[in-house]
């Protein structure tokens, strides 16, 4: 689900005090890192230990094994409730219990549409009927698989409407300001939309508050398709019948199944009535390809739509309304559908119930083999080179869990029920959350993070050198950035590559925004578009011809992310700097008051920006000063008081895991109380696109200062509250 929609927010954070030796590659093609002085989180000793178990983890994906999974994983459509969904939850729990792990299946009933009728007529100005269905290419033998899901929005309602078309862009809230100038309702319309811009639920969403009765979407080749490329078969990229799926559910309200907010759906639990769920699409959605998306603009008149409105089709873009004018039917089958999540445990050595849990999605809404298969392949692959390395005698410091999703595309349901049915024991024992979503085809690494672990995915780029490369991810991932932002004005050049806030649009969702658990996302890509995305050709052919014919980006992801897991499982003090975590707020605060103080300068006045800034500081001051204690030793200093090294160090991991607890607001955000992170959310109107500080940005964005002095007092309070908890000796 995540590619397509998880705007990075740059930043560039302050990492005063303790100069880190990062481990660097020690030859062309050999992906290994030289020996550092020291690893963030370990001692000089357990550094030169930590160190071998890297180059054995690096070693040990098998480009032949990966394959071997995948061809398993994408032989059958598998979306979430269906028969092969279903072999697989046991494929991927024998294959736990094949390493060694404890593995368990946690099953759900959640509430998910499957497409019946979805018909669309143009009636005027002549009679045409779209095809709707995708295209099966001649040839492919993935097309005409059985059990392929075809084509729709998933958790749009069922309707029957006919109006005129009127053409919104992206179908964001600028694009209607740009309406309204021109003079232009949609109210009693069908809006026509192309993808991009922003997250596909926000388009019914948008177009709904307008008036608009029902939303129809189409990929333009502009974002995807010819445009940027070859389309497939001969190339890969969107072709003029290919069509994108994909959930309309209002997850920025809440994920998860919409009949149980804030409860595991499992047997007793109360659901919501139909009439009462508030994350449908209030309006009739389906979903177009190119080819019956230009029937629809090259019918319509009315203005000619403004430049950054025109996408790469052949016509003269008009905006309408009419007088094309369309016939919709869509009846959508609700039911309760089975979904099995699969958990492997490893149990920890010395600190069993501080738990590392890495997850990935083998749901699809087809064949899957990027998204997530892709990612999917990558946590086996690392799940067992740690089964290898324990047979040898290592076992992991921390518990490590190793986590199969279903039913993410649809609205993160897998991930969401499991954290509502275990919050309790996530909140006591959850370190670290680290996310695999689709994201194994090149070199162009990327990340976002709770950014007290931003110096760690750092580090983490520094200490893999792709086969073949004489650069690190590092490297080239600061030489991509440049580009992207190159220097002006005499300025420097960026001296760090961004690590983004989190936002939403995949698994980590509910363990960040609602538990309060650090979070990480992070991927491997080439590809500026995808045009298999969601669609039936995002199969193997099309994964093995032009995205990793080789498997070695599935060997690359698995070496990044099995070093990601062995240095969160065998710190000795966990790898947070809430320092830098600090500095970034801090940057936050200061974007938010200088739009207040433009936007209104008296209601500005009424926030107490300097109360937020002060307590961010602070927040800040206890992180560096316990980082010096863990510095301390970790250097072979002594421990404070008359407490022991061991137990000191376990007293800091505990303050360290617990301070992000103390982001969360019990009460929720404004408007919807799932959320529950003082300082990430996904944006209300941006989906995936994260709001930071989002009680007080969004405020100030809709003129509530109010809201906004009602909400800074509350992150104040969060932040006072975490940097007690950073103090443990106080």
């Amino acid at each position: 689900m995540c590619r397509f929609g998880v705007p990075v927010l740059a930043f560039c954070a302050a990492t005063a005090g303790v100069t880190w030796l990062s481990a660097q590659a020690s030859g062309p093609g050999s992906g290994q890192g030289n020996a550092p002085a020291r690893i963030r989180g370990f001692s000089a000793a357990s550094s030169a230990a930590e160190t071998a178990r890297e180059r054995e983890m690096k070693a040990a994906p098998s480009p032949k094994l990966a394959e071997a999974d995948f061809d398993v994983m994408t032989a059958e459509p598998h979306h979430t409730g269906s028969p092969y969904e279903i072999k697989l939850a046991d494929y991927v729990a024998d294959a736990f219990k094949s390493f060694g792990l404890d593995a368990t299946k946690y099953e759900y009933s959640v509430l998910l549409p499957w497409p019946g009728q979805r018909r669309i007529d143009i009636v005027a100005p002549d009679p045409i009927k779209l095809q709707v269905e995708e295209e099966k290419i001649r040839g492919d033998q993935w097309a005409d698989k059985p059990g392929i899901l075809p084509a729709y929005n998933a958790y749009s309602p069922s309707g029957d409407v006919t109006g005129e078309i009127v053409y919104v862009n992206f179908g964001i809230p600028a694009d209607y300001e740009t309406l309204q100038k021109l003079g232009i309702e949609v109210k009693g319309k069908i809006v026509l939309a192309r993808y991009g811009g922003s997250w596909r639920g926000i388009k019914p969403k948008v177009a709904s508050e307008h008036g608009a009765i029902a939303c129809i979407i189409y990929s333009d080749p502009h974002e995807d398709g010819y445009f940027q490329g070859e389309v497939y078969p001969d190339g890969p990229f969107r072709g003029w019948g290919m069509i994108q799926r994909g959930s309309v559910m209002d997850m920025p309200r809440y994920p998860g199944d919409p009949s149980t907010p804030g409860r595991p759906s499992k047997p007793g639990v109360e659901r919501l009535p139909m009439d009462k769920i508030e994350t449908f699409a209030p309006i009739p959605v389906q979903p177009l390809s190119y080819r019956d998306g230009v029937e629809l603009l090259k019918r319509l008149k009315g203005p000619v739509a403004p430049e950054a409105w025109r996408g790469a089709l052949p016509i003269t873009y008009h905006i309408g309304p009419g007088p094309a004018k369309v016939h919709m039917s869509l009846r959508m089958d609700y039911g309760q559908r089975r979904l099995i999540n699969v958990v492997g445990r490893m149990a920890g050595s010395v600190a069993p119930d501080e738990w590392i849990i890495v997850g990935s999605h083998r749901d699809a809404w087809t064949f899957g083999a990027s998204d997530s298969v892709s990612g999917h392949v990558s946590m086996m692959a690392v799940a067992r080179a740690m089964s290898d390395m324990m047979k040898k005698g290592w076992r992991p410091r921390r518990s490590v869990l190793f986590v199969s999703w279903d039913g993410e595309e649809q609205g993160l349901l897998g991930s969401t029920e499991w954290v509502e049915d275990l919050t309790e024991e996530l909140k006591a024992k959850a370190a670290v959350y680290v996310n695999r979503d689709a994201g194994a085809g090149g070199l162009n690494f990327s990340s976002s993070a709770v950014h007290s672990l931003s110096p760690f995915v750092h580090e983490l780029a520094q200490s893999i050198q792709p086969e073949g490369q004489s650069k690190t991810l590092y490297d080239l991932w600061l030489e991509r950035s440049r580009e992207q932002a190159p220097a002006r004005d005499g300025q420097p050049p960026l001296k760090t590559p961004a690590v983004g806030a989190l936002g939403s649009g995949s698994d980590y969702t509910a363990f960040l925004d609602h538990v309060g658990i650090p979070s990480i996302d992070m991927g491997l890509n080439d590809r500026g578009g995808d045009g298999s995305y969601h669609s039936t050709y995002d199969n193997p052919t099309w994964f093995k011809k032009y995205v990793d014919p080789q498997f070695k980006y599935s060997v690359l992801a698995a070496q990044v992310t099995g070093v990601a897991l062995l240095r969160l499982a065998d710190a000795e003090v966990l790898p947070f700097d809430y320092e830098a975590y600090g500095g970034q707020i801090l940057e936050y605060i200061a974007e938010i008051e200088l739009q207040a103080s433009h936007a209104s300068p008296d209601g500005s006045k009424s926030v107490d920006f300097a109360g937020m800034k002060a307590a961010a500081e602070a927040f800040a001051k206890a992180g560096a000063s316990l980082r010096s204690t863990g510095e301390t030793l970790l250097g072979g200093g002594s421990a404070p008081g008359q407490m022991n090294t061991a137990g000191a160090m376990a007293r800091i991991n505990r303050a360290l895991i617990m301070a992000e607890r103390d982001l969360i607001e019990p009460a929720g955000l404004p408007d919807r109380p799932w959320y529950r992170h003082v300082i990430y959310a996904p944006g209300l109107y941006t989906g995936y696109g994260v709001k930071t500080i989002p009680g007080v940005r969004e405020a100030v964005d809709s003129g509530n200062y109010t809201r906004a002095a009602e909400q800074a007092k509350i992150v104040i309070r969060a932040l006072e509250r975490a940097a007690k908890t950073l103090q443990p000796g106080s």
